[in-house]
């Protein structure tokens, strides 16, 4: 019985351990607002592949954009970018990787991550998730995007996003 009563105890004490070490680790992490806008303009380069089906589907495999941010993010970065877009409609969707070189807050470094678009009548939504590297160490960089290829039809297209920067070891 003594036992018993001594493992419950000690089950207690370390689950109240747990509980304020989490409740610690969980007070550091901030999440702070960013806007702004990335002007993206596609490369010189030809895309890996690219071609219109039966339907009149365009699809483009492998293309690179350059992309300028301004804005709470400043920099310059560079995007691998699929498409399929159906040109009567408008319709169609957008998936890539991007890397891009940062300035914000006096820190300098890389978010690196994945996005995706959903197109419908020229109008594209989007979100993306993005993992940082030097002074961005450990932080991510989540935004939700649009463009409006109704307004900006030619390079460069302006790209409004809005998003948080989550950073797990702020103080």
């Amino acid at each position: 019985m003594k036992t018993t009563k001594t493992k419950i105890l000690a089950g207690v004490v370390l689950l109240a351990a747990v509980l304020i070490i989490a409740g610690i680790v969980w007070a550091k992490a901030t999440m702070t607002a960013v806007t702004g806008t990335t002007y993206v303009t596609p490369s010189e380069q030809e895309p890996l592949k690219e071609w219109t089906d039966d339907d009149g589907i365009w699809h483009v495999r492998g293309e690179v954009a350059n992309y300028v941010y301004e804005g709470d993010l400043e920099g310059t970065g560079i995007g691998i970018v699929n498409i399929n877009l159906d040109f009567a409609t408008g319709n169609g969707d957008e998936s890539g990787y991007s890397t891009s070189v940062m300035t914000w807050k006096g820190l300098n470094g890389t978010f690196e991550g994945s996005f995706y678009v959903i197109y419908t009548g020229w109008v594209g939504v989007g979100h993306g998730v993005y993992y940082g590297t030097d002074d961005f160490a450990g932080m991510k960089l989540i935004e939700d995007f649009t463009i409006d290829f109704t307004v900006t039809p030619d390079p460069p297209y302006a790209v409004n996003f809005e998003g948080i920067i989550l950073d797990p070891n702020s103080e």
